[in-house]
């Protein structure tokens, strides 16, 4: 009897220590991203969980412990996830996560993310339109030099009228560039209530069109969606790729893609969950 008593123990001890285990996985955080074109689900996780000698990420929080990652191709499907509590959490560029967070008061800041290097935004081109790439990389340096381009970031990224829709310049006759944006990714791009573009990058898309003397058609694309639509020709130039110099891996832009000079950096991600 005493002997079944001590194997009843030692069963019923392993049971609570697996159903420990068992609940911890089931409670690792699942966290939102935008879709990456160059790596899985499974390989992200992977980068976050080792964030102390995987070079650039640095996962800054009171958890350390494996993130379930899950990819959207859009902000949209992305938040309504986490509304649904489908998700814990959501990853965004501060600037976004911010814009979310003031608009919604159903989501909060909870953790964040530092980048040990930063993050920034390009253009994308197909190899055979290294012409095109060029110019925008023309446009783009004249830009800073006449500080333009901060002039811009400043007015669509971080001020009170940060929401205006923008103009673009029609020109008869001259080429028209079809330009690939979300119009789902507020304040770098997003379509506004009355149905127009507004955002940070649409306004540079407009201000490159203007300095070109050429005619720029928006072409709303989800995350997921960009690469086919600029291989197969749909569109000249997709509106954005994430880049970095000093990571030791590529998470977005595929082989074959040229990348302009970046236009917009970040070193720090916010994540937000429902209250």
């Amino acid at each position: 009897m005493k002997i079944k008593k001590i194997l009843f123990a030692s069963l019923t001890a392993v049971i609570i220590i697996a159903s420990c285990a068992f609940a911890a996985v089931l409670m690792t955080p699942r966290v939102g991203f935008l879709t990456r074109l160059n790596t899985t689900e499974e390989e992200f996780s992977q980068i976050i969980q080792n964030s102390e000698t995987t070079t650039g990420w640095h996962l800054l929080s009171n958890r350390h412990e494996l993130y379930g990652v899950k990819f959207y191709d859009s902000l949209t499907s992305m938040l309504m996830a986490l509304d649904k509590r489908d998700i814990e959490e959501v990853a965004l560029p501060d600037i976004v996560a911010e814009y979310i967070v003031k608009s919604n008061h159903d989501f909060e800041v909870c953790c964040v993310s530092y980048l040990n290097s930063p993050m920034s935004l390009a253009f994308g081109f197909r190899k055979d339109n290294a012409a095109l790439a060029e110019k925008f990389n023309s446009v783009l340096s004249a830009m800073e030099e006449d500080w333009s381009l901060p002039e811009v970031q400043g007015v669509y990224l971080y001020s009170d009228n940060r929401t205006r829709p923008v103009e673009f310049t029609h020109y008869d006759g001259a080429d028209t560039i079809r330009a690939a944006v979300t119009g789902d990714l507020p304040p770098i791009d997003f379509i506004d209530a009355g149905g127009k573009p507004s955002g940070f990058n649409t306004a540079l898309l407009s201000e490159i069109g203007r300095r070109l003397k050429v005619n720029v058609e928006l072409v709303n694309i989800e995350a997921g969606a960009r690469n086919a639509a600029l291989s197969s020709g749909r569109v000249d130039v997709v509106f954005w790729y994430e880049t970095a110099e000093k990571f030791t891996w590529n998470l977005d832009a595929p082989e074959g893609v040229i990348l302009s000079k970046p236009y917009y950096s970040w070193n720090k991600f916010l994540h937000i969950r429902k209250k």
